[in-house]
């Protein structure tokens, strides 16, 4: 696949085709986002965890059914959290 930019020429935009230079560094920055996949993920698992400890899950946690959720639902962001 070529890849090309768009650069301003003297009658208007021109697409051109990127230098090895610029390819090698566009392929770096894509092996550095697939690289970094796995912790996008988790993070976002935490976040999704962490949302469903509410303020109402909180104050279940009086009971011991609320508190092991709770626990439960902490256990899994730490399991999150060791993929980081």
């Amino acid at each position: 696949m070529t890849r090309t930019k768009v650069v301003a020429g003297p009658s208007g935009s021109v697409t051109v085709e990127l230098s090895k230079e610029e390819n090698e560094q566009r392929d770096a920055e894509e092996k550095a986002w697939s690289d970094g996949k796995a912790v996008r993920d988790a993070l976002a698992e935490i976040q999704r965890l962490e949302g469903t400890v509410s303020a109402r899950r909180i104050r279940d946690m009086t009971t011991d059914a609320g508190k092991k959720w709770v626990e439960d639902v902490e256990a899994k962001i730490a399991t999150e959290r060791a993929k980081l």
